[in-house]
């Protein structure tokens, strides 16, 4: 993923913004709950009712989560509390004063389902009688839970179930039977009784009632219709805010759905509510950091439930197992799943899913393959499998597993779009090269992707070449030119670093086409740079079998992207090294996925390039392959550095600094040796009775303040705010002692340019100059040179500006259109046509760069390239058919020499 302005950095998705239900059903995205909606007006009615007696208005604040530590003044009260904050060892809910019922439920959670089924063997109410069946099926003995949960789905049908409370047990037992055996038929029809069967209960004295609409959340969250998931618990926290099931549910679905921060901050909520860490927090940290690929983080949220020997918790550890590629590992867990959750496909599952986000395809496959065997019945492995199929390029294992996966369940919102998609590239067209195959929708696309063979054919080699990654993926790259967001977006759905406008997943990259309009988020972009940075992930990803950390595989994307940094990320860098903010190489990586401030992700982006840049300076261009090499052996930083660079990480972190600090240098930011801070000369001069005097006496004022970066800082630390700007006196006076120092050109700078209204003039150009040389990451001084050079080219050439300029832009084709212009009018029709590629490149959907292309390479008699681009304006331009038609005639007729 890119860290240019084209790219926005992770974006705070609500629960499940990427997910192709909400693309397609055009619904709007479901708002973040991360605080309780306001409590139910009815409820607070309810509760402040005159005519309850004292123990009914206990067990209805109770009951919906609004209880005084006075209201829990009996066992059975203390444990209806700690079972809805998921506090099960509560020694309330060991006491025989508490319900049967409710002391089971604890039980089971606790992964003792042989002590609840004992508990509940004489009880025949609805919830006694799920329970019995959950109890079964975690120890295995399919058969008996499908007894006793058809008892239960039968009263449901026939209308025996009247009681609200009831109803929702019915529910569950049909969501049982539904992982068990075949659905209804047709099929379907179980997801029509529950979803009728609730909205009955809450008709027959159920709107009160969270457990209506959290069983509701549930079924939806399973069916992946997260914005109608999300409006119902908010609807049961609206009823009791406390419900741990609820926020647990939530935090899932935000971590699906990468809104990070919320799982992370929802956890914290669970924690608050229950007292302690729990599983049900501890499952939505695990998973999350788990989709950031973070299995330390992951395996640092599970340390509470280390030795837990729940079902749940050995599955999150085999995950974290694989996510860190101990297949021995894994499959002892597998093992310890299966002893205390015999036939459960549900550790196999997670651990398939967990791989497959890691892009560990084959390894995910062998797992989801034996969860549906395991679960014949549920639709979930053989979806992944096919969402899988759609990631990695298999577009007919990704056609047949959804399929399967729909015939399972065909109200699966997420199945049902992801085969529509996959069915829809099924039309698109092709363009095959050696390396790549490059699918686009028929129609007006057919202009960007008639450029891209030869461009992309060039890349590969730069990429893939001795002087790049110096690897080739075994099979050629499949390109999806998605013709609008909506269906970008739906394209990378799963993908766990979601991109603005171009993704990777290995195999495979998407991108939104570079146009303007409606349906479009970002308009024009440089795409060849883009496919670059997102080809070599491609790249690393194979040479490294998907084993590279996060900062690495970003580093070398965006150093072989080959362009320069932009002033932007150059302040930002300077700023990091002179605060001492600058990741250690553990916390780079999880600055990418839980950044802390703003610009974290921007920053891990730009230190970790500039590290990259580093080894290759210091060590050469083989050594970030070396340790790529590495990666794919299974070492970490802390191996692979010594092992190729020869020195520890600490080493390579204060070696790196102090290499950064002479490139601040070299860029005109940072303090330079010998010359003060525009701080400092603030600082002495408010201090100096003379300060002009001050300014000349150079050895007085070195004394004084010194002219170290340590010195420099400190200076700093003294202003409250922002160093202001010296004055204009000020600047020039001290510019007679230090002519070259950067701050004070710019300043001068500045003050010219306000007094001649913002235009350079003749007598700006060697103060521009200066400027330019002393800080030659700042595009200012090169957009007034240009600016001047082509309003009055006989003051001078604007083209060396006009390149630098270029070589920066990524979302404007303006420079090198004037330079395609310029080269043309000079007769250099080599560089005409470079630069006319190069605004097209930019802009590929822009009929004037198409027109000027077009020109440039008729005038240069490249008449194939000419064409090219006629016929791109004949799609460009439908209602000017005719026009170009008439125009690609008189082209062919030049061809064919008539």
């Amino acid at each position: 993923m890119r860290p240019t302005r084209l790219c926005s950095t992770l974006a705070a998705l609500a629960l499940a913004v990427a997910s192709p239900a909400q693309v397609w059903m055009d619904a709007p995205r479901p708002a973040r709950i991360a605080e309780p909606p306001p409590t139910s007006d009815s409820v607070t009615a309810l509760l402040n009712a005159a005519y309850l007696r004292d123990d009914e208005a206990k067990d209805l604040r109770i009951f919906h989560g609004l209880w005084t530590a006075a209201d829990l003044d009996t066992p059975a009260r203390r444990a209806r509390a700690a079972l809805l904050d998921a506090r099960f060892d509560d020694a309330s809910l060991g006491s025989p004063d508490a319900d049967d019922t409710d002391r089971a439920a604890a039980l089971l959670a606790l992964g003792r389902p042989a002590d609840a089924q004992a508990l509940l063997r004489e009880e025949g109410s609805a919830r006694a009688r799920r329970l019995r069946a959950e109890a079964h099926e975690a120890m295995g003995e399919r058969d008996r839970a499908i007894a006793e949960a058809e008892v239960l789905a039968s009263d449901l049908v026939a209308g025996k179930l009247q009681a609200p409370a009831d109803a929702v047990e019915g529910v569950a037992a049909l969501r049982l039977l539904a992982r068990l055996k075949p659905q209804q038929q047709p099929a379907g029809g179980d997801y029509r009784h529950m979803m009728s069967s609730l909205g009955l209960a809450r008709e027959r004295g159920g709107r009160l009632d969270w457990r209506i609409p959290l069983a509701e959340a549930e079924i939806l969250f399973e069916k992946h219709n997260r914005a109608e998931a999300a409006q119902a618990v908010t609807r049961a926290l609206a009823l009791n805010p406390r419900l741990v099931r609820a926020w647990a549910l939530v935090g899932r679905a935000a971590a699906e759905g990468f809104d990070f921060a919320n799982a992370e901050a929802i956890a914290r909520r669970i924690d608050t509510i229950a007292g302690a860490p729990s599983l049900a927090s501890v499952g939505v940290l695990v998973r999350a950091r788990l989709k950031q690929n973070d299995p330390d983080g992951a395996d640092e949220a599970l340390a509470p439930l280390a030795e837990s020997a729940v079902a749940e918790a050995i599955s999150l550890r085999a995950c974290i197992a694989a996510a860190r590629y101990d297949l021995d590992a894994v499959e002892a867990l597998l093992a310890r799943h299966d002893a205390v959750a015999p036939g459960s496909a549900a550790a196999l599952l997670e651990v398939g899913r967990t791989l497959s986000d890691a892009r560990q395809y084959e390894m995910a496959a062998a797992f989801l393959r034996r969860a549906a065997e395991r679960a014949p019945f549920q639709a979930e492995p053989v979806a992944e499998l096919g969402l899988m199929g759609l990631q990695s390029g298999d577009d007919q294992q990704a056609i047949d597993n959804l399929a399967r996966a729909a015939a399972l369940d065909p109200f699966d919102l997420r199945v049902e779009n992801s085969l529509k998609l996959a069915r829809e590239l099924q039309t698109y067209a092709r363009l095959e090269t050696p390396h790549f195959i490059v699918r686009f929708k028929p129609g007006v696309d057919q202009a960007l992707a008639d450029l891209m063979p030869d461009a992309l054919e060039g890349m590969h080699r730069r990429v893939t070449g001795p002087d790049g990654i110096d690897h080739e993926p075994a099979r050629r790259t499949v390109i999806d030119l998605m013709p609008d967001h909506r269906w970008f977006s739906v394209r990378i759905a799963g993908v766990t670093q979601i991109h603005t406008m171009a993704a990777s997943t290995g195999p495979t990259i998407a991108m939104e086409t570079p146009r303007e309009g409606p349906g479009h988020s970002i308009g024009a972009y440089d795409w060849l740079r883009v496919v670059r940075h997102e080809y070599t992930h491609t790249v690393t990803l194979s040479r490294t079998r998907n084993r590279i950390p996060h900062w690495f595989t970003e580093a070398a994307a965006v150093y072989m992207e080959d362009s320069p940094r932009d002033i932007t990320t150059c302040r930002l860098l300077e700023s990091a090294l002179d605060a001492g903010q600058l990741f250690d190489l553990t916390a780079i990586n999880v600055a990418f996925v839980r950044p802390r401030r703003p610009t974290d992700r921007s920053l891990a982006y730009a230190q970790g390039h500039w590290m990259y840049e580093y080894i290759v300076r210091r060590w050469g261009g083989r050594a970030p392959l070396d340790l790529m090499d590495r990666y794919a052996a299974g070492d970490r930083e802390q191996q692979a550095f010594p092992a190729v660079l020869g020195i520890s990480t600490d080493q390579f972190l204060a070696d790196f600094k102090v290499w950064a600090r002479e490139q601040l240098v070299a860029w005109g930011l940072g303090q330079r040796p010998g010359e003060p801070t525009i701080a400092q000369i603030l600082l002495a001069e408010s201090a100096a009775d003379d300060p002009d005097a001050l300014a000349h006496d150079l050895a007085s004022f070195v004394d004084e303040v010194g002219t170290s970066a340590a010195a420099g800082a400190a200076a700093n630390r003294e202003w409250d705010h922002d160093v202001p700007a010296p004055s204009e006196a000020m600047a020039l006076r001290w510019l007679e002692r230090f002519p070259k120092h950067p701050d004070l050109l710019e300043a001068a700078v500045k003050y010219a340019l306000e007094a001649a209204g913002q235009k350079a003039t003749a007598e700006l150009v060697p103060l521009l100059r200066r400027y330019a040389d002393a800080r030659p990451v700042d595009p200012l001084p090169h957009q007034k040179l240009a600016q001047l050079g082509m309003a009055n080219p006989e003051t001078m050439d604007p083209i060396q500006h006009l390149r630098y300029l270029d070589a920066r832009e990524q979302n404007s084709p303006v420079y090198a259109a004037e330079l395609a212009r310029r080269a043309a009018a000079a007769g250099d029709w080599t560089s005409a046509l470079a630069s006319a590629a190069r605004a097209v490149t930019v802009s590929p959907y822009d009929p004037p760069m198409r027109e000027l292309a077009a020109r440039i390479a008729i005038q240069a008699r490249d008449l194939a390239v000419a064409r090219r681009h006629l016929v791109a304006l004949t799609l460009i331009e439908p209602s000017q058919a005719k026009r170009h038609r008439q125009r690609l005639d008189a082209l062919d007729r030049m061809i064919q020499g008539k």
